[in-house]
């Protein structure tokens, strides 16, 4: 993460993370509604690009399909949720503006429960693109409950990733008493995540942040540390732990080190405090994993969830 400390930085991290990555072919089992064999092939062709990253291609099967009646709500879902992420790739604001009209316009009675979900959550991608941070995060976390039951793993950590970014972004551009309340609710989600699965890389990256957004910055230091040593028995642990090392190097340390001497950050104590403090997670990490971590992509922003058109999970899921 790039920056240095003070509340800039977490504004950068809340454009991390969405790195593309190619998601298998999921199986879809009993839709909800039956559909003509024909449109409900080039339906199914829209998820499988989707899901592959083919955008484009998507949104030109999900276009033949829509040409029933009664595939018109899960096409429109595919051809928004399509829109957003070429919005992201390519920052034309008319994909954005379509995927939102595409939304609100969606008649739910025509989405499967699956689908209805999916809906939800394209629609906190949308506010957050949308520059909407605060409407995003209420959107995003009042669909993780019922999300714990129809995503896999994998997707409930593209979700909490959305969230968890999002709650940042509101932290960021409150301050006082409003700021640590919202980090607050980040560090008791993260909490809750980790004690449910250990191996969470967002809740790992995430609790380092909510704890220094808190003022916990000793905490904050011990955590980032859990995590390195965890993020071991991680995929793609050099990126998480790359990640964690510019947020304690960039962030963390000179912030505690300032906490300790109660000078300025140029003061020569301090900066002996930062020189003390790196020394020490140097060694730290490197006898716990080795070599530093190689570094990863500066931009952190979430996944992009798979489509699909009810609650049968992934069978070859690539996270």
């Amino acid at each position: 993460m790039n920056g240095t400390s003070g509340p800039s930085l977490l504004l950068r991290l809340a454009a991390r993370q969405l790195r593309p990555t190619v998601i298998g072919i999921l199986v879809a089992t009993a839709l909800c509604i039956p559909r003509p064999v024909a449109a409900q092939g080039e339906l199914e062709r829209a998820r499988r690009d989707y899901n592959a990253g083919n955008f484009d291609g998507a949104i030109a099967s999900a276009e033949g399909a829509r040409r029933k009646a009664v595939n018109a709500p899960a096409s429109a879902l595919i051809i928004a949720r399509s829109r957003l992420e070429r919005f992201r790739r390519l920052a034309n604001p008319e994909d954005l503006n379509a995927a939102r009209a595409e939304l609100v316009a969606i008649d739910l009675r025509g989405l499967s429960r699956q689908e209805i979900l999916e809906w939800q959550i394209g629609l906190g991608e949308a506010l957050f693109l949308d520059n909407l941070p605060g409407p995003a995060s209420e959107m995003f976390n009042a669909v993780i409950p019922s999300a714990r039951a129809r995503l896999t793993p994998a997707e409930i950590e593209k979700l909490i990733e959305w969230w968890a970014t999002s709650i940042s972004r509101v932290a960021e551009s409150a301050n006082g008493a409003a700021r640590i309340d919202e980090y607050r609710e980040l560090r008791t989600v993260c909490e809750g995540e980790l004690e449910r699965d250990p191996a969470s890389r967002s809740a790992t990256y995430w609790i380092v942040a909510a704890l220094r957004g808190t003022g916990e910055l000793d905490r904050a230091w011990n955590a980032a540390i859990a995590g390195w040593i965890r993020a071991g028995a991680m995929v793609r642990a050099d990126e998480l732990r790359a990640d964690l090392d510019r947020l304690v190097v960039q962030t963390i340390i000179p912030e505690r080190a300032q906490a300790r001497t109660g000078q300025r950050l140029d003061a020569a104590n301090t900066a002996a405090a930062i020189a003390t403090m790196t020394a020490e997670w140097r060694g730290v990490t490197g006898r716990w994993t080795g070599p530093a971590a190689g570094a990863s992509s500066e931009d952190r922003s979430p996944m992009p969830l798979p489509s699909r058109p009810n609650s049968a999970p992934a069978t070859n899921y690539s996270p």
